[in-house]
């Protein structure tokens, strides 16, 4: 919050302090009925100045201003000031002539000198008041788009993961019958992509030793499900595997690759990745062979991606995206 209480309360008793300079109260205070007499016209003093700067902030302002009904503003804030003037001008008489009969304290301040310093308290205040109350919508507007993109994130990683659990169910399905040991070794993969998914992935940010772990048992899966015409390359480089990232945030391209690549019998169809972590950059690399003649590569993963990619790297990322001769490559750097 720009304003806090506290400091609203300073700049209140400074400018009461202010007001007391203005008025310039002199007085002998030489017995224990002046020293009563003069206290007792500062708390009536300050009593009207507190008057004036609650009722402004309480009625005047939300009422008036913040409604946008400035004329009426400008009238209420000008009877605000007179009243203050008048009752500045007149409570010292009245207090030791009506009251205490005593010797009235002398001022130095005149009717507009009063009506001046007034006004312009009631100005700053106003102006106070205001820029708090923004301050406490821009916070509360703050909060709400936090939450929403918080929000959305949650959305946008619940939609890549169970895309990705049923294909590893029906992988591992398939291959029941065969060889043991092999099953065995797809069964523990998955059951780490299954983990890593359910217990380590919904978080903010994840080491990248674990993504790239996840990310080497992901293709050691998806290879022992391909045939032999696929050569399926992966090629990690890190200094830095503490190096904390957005989970699951290459994904999207990894399986867009094994799901579009081209699966012709006469030709070697290829993908290949990459990651290289080096002071603080990734770069990020995948390519696939494809069909033209096929669907074209693309789809809700990929806008899921670049829309996290948005929400979460804005200004540190760049995504490049090529279609040439038929390979399809992806190149994402990110700025950690």
């Amino acid at each position: 919050m720009l304003i806090t209480k506290r400091t609203a309360y300073l700049l209140f008793f400074l400018a009461y302090i202010g007001a007391l300079a203005i008025e310039k109260p002199t007085y002998s205070v030489n017995t224990v009925q002046a020293c009563f007499s003069y206290m007792f016209t500062i708390i009536v003093h300050f009593s009207i100045f507190a008057s004036m700067i609650v009722a402004n902030n309480a009625f005047v302002v939300p009422y008036l201003l913040e409604k946008k009904r400035f004329g009426s503003y400008v009238a209420g804030l000008i009877i605000l000031i007179l009243l203050y003037t008048i009752f500045t001008s007149h409570y010292n008489q009245f207090i030791h002539g009506v009251l205490l009969h005593d010797k009235a304290i002398d001022t130095s301040s005149g009717f507009w000198d009063n009506f001046v310093y007034g006004l312009c308290c009631c100005v700053i205040a106003a102006m106070l008041y205001m820029t708090q109350k923004w301050s406490e919508q821009q916070e509360q507007f703050k909060n709400v788009q936090i939450n929403q993109l918080q929000t959305e994130l949650k959305y946008l990683r619940s939609q890549i993961n169970p895309h990705f659990l049923f294909n590893g169910l029906n992988t591992v399905y398939g291959y029941i019958d065969m060889n043991n040991a092999q099953a065995r070794d797809m069964m523990v993969q998955f059951s780490d992509l299954l983990r890593y998914n359910l217990y380590e992935a919904d978080v903010d940010l994840i080491g990248l030793e674990k993504e790239i772990k996840y990310l080497q048992n992901y293709v050691a899966l998806q290879k022992a499900r391909s045939n032999e015409n696929m050569q399926v390359t992966l090629k990690v480089n890190y200094q830095n595997g503490a190096v904390r990232i957005a989970p699951l945030i290459f994904m999207a391209f990894v399986e867009n690759a094994f799901k579009y690549v081209s699966r012709d019998d006469d030709v070697i169809n290829s993908i290949v990745i990459g990651l290289n972590e080096e002071e603080g950059r990734i770069d990020f690399t995948c390519e696939n062979s494809y069909n033209e003649a096929d669907t074209v590569p693309g789809g809700i993963g990929l806008n899921n991606a670049a829309r996290r990619l948005e929400l979460l790297y804005k200004d540190r990322y760049t995504l490049d995206i090529k279609k040439e001769q038929n390979i399809y490559r992806v190149h994402l750097t990110l700025t950690l």
